[in-house]
């Protein structure tokens, strides 16, 4: 893992996610968030795939611009297996905390710090994950809170069809992917990045 803290302390918020999406062209310039909150939203669009390494939104981020008005659930599950590919904190909590585990903020950080983190990597690390949990779907599904600060990575029960479609497109154009992202188990395949039955 490297750069683990690229987001600073800063998560992934729909309401950014989706002005981005209702106007790709203007949004960054007409309604941006503070200046440090506008480079992690960068990071995040980079490693979603939507913005290109020039700053313009790439034909995927159209693409999902169209989907977002009709299933805003199937852009958020695409976004998510984009951050698992790309970056290195989603890539972490995907296969390193447990499915169905239960977990608090210094539990993630003492986790991330056996990996030889610094203790300030850590925590901003931790905080814009658990940031992008409490302001997105994202928290609904992978990281929903519960009572006393603590946190439970659930799954999905299903994958909505643009979203599955979108995930085994890209497994097929990375073949070497295959064994770190699915699972076999009584004869059902689960997703690392997801956990939801096909």
């Amino acid at each position: 893992m490297s750069n683990l803290d690229r987001y600073r302390t800063f998560g992934l918020r729909e309401v950014w996610l989706e002005g981005f999406l209702e106007g790709l062209d203007v949004w960054l310039k007409d309604n941006t968030p503070g200046p440090e909150q506008l480079k992690a939203f960068k990071r995040y669009m980079k490693d979603a795939e939507l913005l290109d390494d020039e700053g313009s939104p790439t034909a995927l981020a159209r693409e999902m611009s169209e989907l977002y008005t009709k299933d805003r659930h199937a852009v958020w599950q695409i976004v998510w297996l984009k951050l698992f590919l790309n970056s290195p904190l989603f890539n972490f909590y995907c296969l390193e905390v447990p499915w169905k585990g239960i977990w608090t903020k210094e539990e993630l950080v003492s986790l991330i710090k056996e990996r030889g983190y610094a203790e300030r990597t850590a925590r901003n690390a931790v905080n814009a994950l658990v940031n992008t949990f409490e302001n997105s779907p994202l928290g609904e599904w992978f990281g929903r809170k519960l009572e006393k600060r603590k946190y439970l990575k659930e799954s999905l029960s299903t994958l909505n069809s643009p979203a599955l479609r979108y995930a085994l497109d890209k497994l097929g154009e990375e073949a070497e992917l295959f064994e770190s992202v699915f699972r076999m188990n009584n004869q059902d395949f689960h997703y690392n990045m997801m956990r939801t039955k096909i």
